[in-house]
C-alpha cells in the first residue's frame, strides 16, 4: 500500500513551490504530502492564482516519484488524480461531479476543485511529479466568482477537512495500486468529461468558436469536432473554455 506522510502547517506561500524547493535540495520522498491551512500564493492553471479562504478549504500538494510509479503516459497521472477527486466528492454526496479538461473538477457545472500537476526533470529525464490540489470544502462566499462552488454549497452540510483529505488519499491509493491501464484510465476519465458530446464555446487566440467535445486523447489533448466536422486537437493552454 502506498504510504502518504502528511505534514500539516498553518500557512505558506505555495505548497507546490515548497515541495519543489525541497526536491531541488534532494530531500523529497515518494508519498510526502504538504497540507497548508492558509496558502497565500497558490497557483492555478494558466498561471492564475488560486484564492482560498483560510481554514475552510483544502490546499495541499503530493510528491510522487516516477521510479515508483513507472508511468506509461505522463497525462495518465492527471486521469488518476482527477478520478480520485471525483470518487471522493461522490462518496461525500456531492452531486453531478464532472471533470473539466484539463483538470478542474465541477459540481453542477460550477468549479469546486482545481488541480495543478508540475512534472520535474533532470535534463531530459522525467523524475517526479508534484500534485497541487485546491478543494473548496466549507467556504460559502466566493464574491464575484459566480462559477465557483464548494462541497458545503453543493451538498448542504459542513465537512471535516482531515476526513476529506484522508478520503482523497485513500481513493488515490486504490487507483495507484491497481495501476489502471492507459486505455482504461482514459475511458474512465472521458466518461466523466464535462461537456462530452455537447457543443461548447471556446477561445483560441482571443477568437470564439463553437465545437463539439469528443474526448481527451492519450496525449492529453482535447479533441473537438468543429463546425465543418473536422477534428481538431488542442494541447493544454492553447484554448480556453467559455462554456
Amino acid at each position: 500500500m502506498l504510504y502518504f506522510k502528511i505534514n500539516k502547517i498553518d500557512a505558506i506561500d505555495s505548497t507546490n513551490l515548497a515541495l519543489k524547493r525541497k526536491y531541488h535540495k534532494g530531500l523529497m520522498k515518494h508519498g510526502e504530502v504538504l497540507w497548508a491551512l492558509d496558502q497565500v500564493k497558490g497557483k492555478g492553471q494558466r498561471d492564475s492564482q488560486w484564492f482560498s479562504e483560510p481554514n475552510k478549504n483544502l490546499t495541499f500538494s503530493i510528491f510522487l516519484s516516477q521510479d515508483k510509479l513507472m508511468l506509461d503516459s505522463i497525462f495518465v497521472l492527471n486521469c488518476w488524480v482527477a478520478l480520485a477527486l471525483k470518487n471522493t466528492l461522490t462518496s461525500f454526496g456531492v452531486p453531478c461531479v464532472s471533470i473539466k479538461w484539463p483538470n478542474d473538477i465541477l459540481s453542477e457545472n460550477k468549479k469546486i476543485c482545481g488541480l495543478l500537476i508540475e512534472n520535474l526533470y533532470r535534463g531530459k529525464k522525467f523524475e517526479a511529479s508534484v500534485l497541487g490540489i485546491g478543494l473548496n470544502v466549507n467556504q460559502i462566499n466566493f464574491g464575484e466568482l459566480n462559477k465557483a462552488s464548494s462541497m458545503r454549497l453543493s451538498s448542504g452540510r459542513a465537512f471535516n477537512l482531515e476526513e476529506v483529505l484522508q478520503q482523497i488519499l485513500t481513493q488515490l491509493t486504490h487507483i495507484l495500486e491497481r495501476k489502471m491501464s492507459v486505455t482504461a484510465s482514459f475511458k474512465a476519465y472521458n466518461k466523466a468529461l464535462f461537456g462530452l458530446g455537447e457543443q461548447r464555446t471556446f477561445l483560441e487566440d482571443g477568437k470564439a468558436f463553437l465545437a463539439t467535445v469528443e474526448e481527451v486523447n492519450q496525449q492529453g489533448e482535447l479533441v473537438l469536432k468543429a463546425a465543418d466536422n473536422k477534428r481538431r486537437y488542442f494541447q493544454h493552454k492553447t484554448i480556453e473554455w467559455v462554456y
